[in-house]
């Protein structure tokens, strides 16, 4: 999927969620933090936004962040690698691409993701309920769960709930990648 493509996908799925719940853009900037300009750009596929800016509007719609990214429902769903949805941050140092999203019985999401030699990435809170598994493919990422400092080097792997801010720190000349699960379940699945 090219990049006018994603961003028209994007703009799309984002007004059908805000209309099938009947809000307005400026109840969804509320809800979002997302400015109400912001928000209409989107919608019209006028701008494609950043990795953090589809984190605040899924966190505030309360829905998987894939469900941007994900083409049109079938029952069988076959995606060819070249065509796997990628978005970036505001300086292209950390890139995602959803390589699956599974919606029944839990949603769940893989990413694979790429870090820049030298480069962080901050990302708030997942919202409630949401889990994240973090698996290294190549390099080291030293990951910062509130103000613990986990180091994961190449076939490590970490599981946590996502309910806190998290920054991942590539602090090497190496391009650090990695896979990220995510899987949103609700309070009422939880056992603890």
């Amino acid at each position: 999927m090219d990049s006018k493509e994603l961003t028209k996908n994007i703009g799309t799925a984002l007004r059908n969620l805000r209309k099938g719940r009947q809000l307005t853009l400026d109840q969804l900037a509320e809800m979002t933090e997302v400015s109400k300009p912001m928000l209409g750009q989107i919608e019209r596929g006028e701008t494609n936004p950043t990795v953090v800016t589809l984190w605040k509007i899924a966190n505030g719609l309360n829905v998987p962040f894939s469900i941007f990214l994900d083409s049109p429902k079938r029952h069988v769903t076959v995606m060819k690698g070249k065509d796997h949805p990628r978005i970036s941050d505001e300086n292209g140092d950390y890139t995602i691409r959803n390589i699956l999203s599974i919606r029944q019985p839990h949603p769940t999401d893989a990413f694979h993701v790429r870090l820049l030699a030298n480069s962080k990435h901050a990302s708030h809170a997942h919202g409630s309920f949401v889990t994240e598994g973090i698996w290294i493919t190549k390099g080291q990422l030293h990951l910062e769960l509130d103000d613990q400092i986990y180091l994961l080097e190449n076939g490590d792997s970490i599981h946590f709930v996502a309910d806190m801010n998290h920054t991942y720190h590539n602090k090497i000349e190496q391009d650090c990648e990695f896979i990220v699960v995510l899987t949103y379940i609700s309070s009422e699945q939880i056992d603890y």
